[in-house]
């Protein structure tokens, strides 16, 4: 048994994507088929859909989402038909030595990309399955592992943003960062990873935090959700304005969420001695990050993370507990909702930062 969908397909990079029927197939053992209730765009949607980072297309993109379970396959246990779900992109295989460490963002179980060359057909023809779950379509067909439940009165909305960008930078903080209370931090990017990153600050007791982005409304949304002072880079250097704020000691911690190689130099040049950065944008192919050679000394690290190094069905469900007690903003970050015939437009929105979070809703 197959199962149809609409979906937003990218042929060509650089091109809209029609919206056409795509075939799924029936779940496997340890699969789950999720009807769509919201995707959002993030930026990682962005750079394949440009073309910037290589993908065999047709493809269908997408991958931060919620919704519903149609159907479950053999041995998919814990997972009902009717349960509402997170559907996130990170896969685990529960075995390996990443996984039994929790580091299962590393994991190395190749089966579950073998997996993704099945399941979806385009033009009667096989297709590959983007991040392993495709989401800008009515129906998608995943992993049991990447599927996290959650409770009826959390938002569809606010779980999808739970799927990549709110869990990605309260990860990186809680996770990688881990500042302690009363530190300093600096987030250089306000979109849907800073502003997560900014919140888990807050949450952490992080007692200044500096926002840097050069669009008004995400620093005015950056305040709202926690942080003490902004800074427009086109205004003035970020890096200057930083060791000013801070008497010229810098930062403890440092988020880069802009995926940028200038950012993720300003990013380690506003380190206190000790200071970590913590790289979260998704860098050009075949960039390269310059540092000055002496802020090397004096303890001062600067490393990247997949998601934060979240472990997705341990954190998750913490992070939309803080969103249910209204700990955590979410609806504040969606400034469009669009239905799929209208994707092209959302991606548009993105692309040009209108707003902080555009969503597709089904």
């Amino acid at each position: 048994m197959t199962h149809t969908a609409l979906a937003a397909v990218l042929r060509t990079t650089g091109e809209p994507m029609p919206v056409q029927e795509i075939t799924l197939a029936d779940p496997s053992p340890g699969e789950v088929l999720v009807r769509t209730a919201v995707t959002g765009i993030c930026g990682t949607d962005l750079h394949f859909a440009d073309g910037r980072i290589p993908y065999p297309t047709p493809t269908v993109l997408g991958h931060e989402a919620a919704g519903t379970v149609e159907a479950v396959g053999p041995d998919a246990h814990d997972i009902t038909p009717g349960q509402r779900v997170i559907v996130c992109d990170q896969a685990f295989c529960g075995r390996c030595a990443h996984c039994l460490s929790g580091q299962m963002v590393y994991c190395t179980d190749a089966t579950a990309k073998q997996r993704q060359r099945h399941r979806l057909r385009i033009d009667d023809r096989p297709a590959r399955q983007y991040l392993g779950v495709a989401a800008l379509a009515e129906l998608m067909l995943v992993d049991v592992n990447n599927l996290i439940p959650i409770a009826d009165d959390l938002s569809f909305e606010a779980a999808a943003l739970l799927s990549c960008c709110l869990t990605t930078g309260l990860a990186a903080v809680f996770n990688v960062a881990r500042p302690t209370a009363g530190s300093g931090m600096a987030v250089f990017g306000c979109g849907g990873v800073g502003l997560g990153a900014i919140q888990a600050a807050r949450i952490a007791g992080v007692a200044q935090i500096i926002a840097v982005d050069p669009q008004q409304h995400r620093r005015d949304i950056a305040v709202t959700v926690g942080a003490t002072a902004t800074i427009d880079p086109t205004d003035t250097d970020p890096v200057d304005a930083i060791l000013t704020a801070t008497g010229g000691v810098g930062v403890d911690t440092a988020i880069e969420a802009v995926g940028s190689p200038a950012t993720t130099g300003q990013a380690f040049a506003v380190l206190a001695p000790g200071g970590r950065a913590t790289v979260l944008g998704m860098l050009p192919a075949g960039a390269d990050i310059q540092l000055p050679a002496r802020l090397l000394r004096q303890g001062r690290s600067i490393g990247g993370t997949v998601m934060g190094s979240v472990r997705t069905r341990a954190d998750i469900p913490r992070y939309a507990d803080y969103a249910q007690r209204g700990v955590l903003y979410t609806h504040e970050l969606i400034t469009s909702r669009r239905p799929l015939t209208e994707v092209n437009e959302a991606f548009e929105d993105a692309r040009a930062h209108r707003g902080v979070r555009a969503v597709i809703t089904f």
